[in-house]
């Protein structure tokens, strides 16, 4: 089944110390596995990096990295050296994270119509990793867009769209854009965010109070760790013992709460698998929002790789990562969150049989090298029936 291929996303992740927040956690995990499978059957991979500006070529086990190229120039410049290989090309495009903005709208519109063109002449086949629905995401970053950039998006997806193959996050980003969008069913398919347990080794929790609950992000700007800390409060007064560790780059250095320790200087990816080891809780908050019901966070499949029982803030996107699983608790207020700790602190010794259940099921179905090799063979059989059927 080999092909060569060209990746294009935001940025260039092929190693474990690529991985950062955001967007590299899936270009390791999915797009890295899938050029590793394809180099193993000795075909070349091109990969464009947006945001550096930089071409890699990867083949022979060694890395080749371009000077400073414009996106249009890359893309040609790859497709015509892939093209001596004389098999149809795979090209991955990281929708809508390799476009950069406004300012970059004319060069990628022009990239966008050279993959078409070579579509047309079945010379490539191009799959679109649409991470989100790129109208709605932008209106929950800044909560209004202007009507210029509602067009340009509505522009942008008519031509993304007739690509040969889409793939979304979870099933309700792939029901929302057939409702809203009508995009068939017939090209478009799931590969879920997945995780990574060679690097995110299992051990059981401490099982001695006080409860350690961990959760990172914009927390001080979502909800205010005033509010946490009341929580926590409340929480003491039935002699309930909980320590909150808190990762946010954000939030200040003033706060003064026992039960809470604030972490917000940088730490690298390796150093939060070691947090996620230590505590023995995990909370994933996130603020309502236009598309919330449809969120889906790479953080949750962290904290299931890491076994450990989850309180997720309810929506169907992680509903459908976690179904029924036993240990996964789905809440939509505080009160509940205090009302689920209770509960845990209450009985700690089925911390670690929830989590060992939690770490088998990611295992199983959210582990990013088997979810990139399925994903490249279904690449593979449409190519094949498209392009290579007579």
């Amino acid at each position: 089944m080999p092909f060569p291929i060209l990746i294009i996303s935001h940025y260039f992740a092929w190693s474990f110390k690529d991985v950062r927040e955001g967007l590299t956690h899936r270009y390791f995990g999915l797009y890295s596995n899938i050029a590793r499978y394809v180099l193993t059957h000795g075909e070349v991979v091109y990969w464009y990096g947006v945001k550096e500006q930089k071409l890699l070529r990867i083949f022979d086990g060694k890395i080749y990295s371009s000077r400073y190229l414009v996106m249009p120039i890359a893309v040609m410049s790859s497709l015509r050296e892939l093209f001596t290989h004389r098999k149809p090309i795979i090209v991955i495009l990281d929708y809508p994270h390799s476009f950069l903005g406004i300012k970059h709208f004319p060069l990628y519109v022009i990239t966008l119509i050279i993959l078409h063109v070579f579509r047309l002449f079945k010379l490539v086949f191009i799959v679109v990793d649409n991470m989100d629905p790129p109208i709605e995401h932008a209106l929950e970053l800044k909560r209004k867009i202007s009507i210029l950039e509602k067009i340009l998006w509505i522009f942008l997806n008519n031509i993304v769209f007739g690509f040969d193959f889409i793939i979304f996050l979870s099933q309700s980003y792939r029901v929302y854009h057939k409702l809203y969008y009508k995009l068939n069913y017939t090209k478009t398919d799931v590969c879920p965010l997945g995780s990574f347990p060679s690097k995110i080794p299992y051990k059981g929790a401490s099982l001695k109070p006080p409860l350690k609950v961990l959760l990172l992000g914009r927390i001080e700007e979502w909800i205010g760790l005033k509010t946490l800390g009341a929580l926590i409060k409340d929480l003491e007064y039935e002699d309930i013992k909980v320590k909150l560790i808190v990762i946010d780059k954000s939030a200040p250095n003033s706060l003064k709460e026992n039960s809470i320790e604030v972490i917000n200087t940088y730490i690298d990816y390796s150093e939060l698998v070691k947090l996620l080891g230590e505590a023995q809780v995990l909370l994933l908050l996130r603020p309502r929002s236009l598309h919330q019901l449809l969120t889906v966070r790479a953080t949750l499949l962290d904290y299931m790789m890491a076994g450990r029982p989850i309180l997720y803030l309810h929506s169907l996107g992680s509903k459908e990562i976690v179904d029924d699983l036993k240990g996964c608790y789905s809440f939509n207020s505080l009160n509940e969150v205090s009302s689920i700790l209770k509960q845990l602190y209450m009985n700690m010794s089925v911390i670690n049989e929830l989590g060992k259940k939690i770490r088998e099921y990611a295992e199983k179905h959210f582990n990013y090298e088997v979810l990139a090799l399925n994903l490249l063979k279904k690449i593979v059989c449409r190519l094949r029936s498209r392009y290579i059927r007579r």
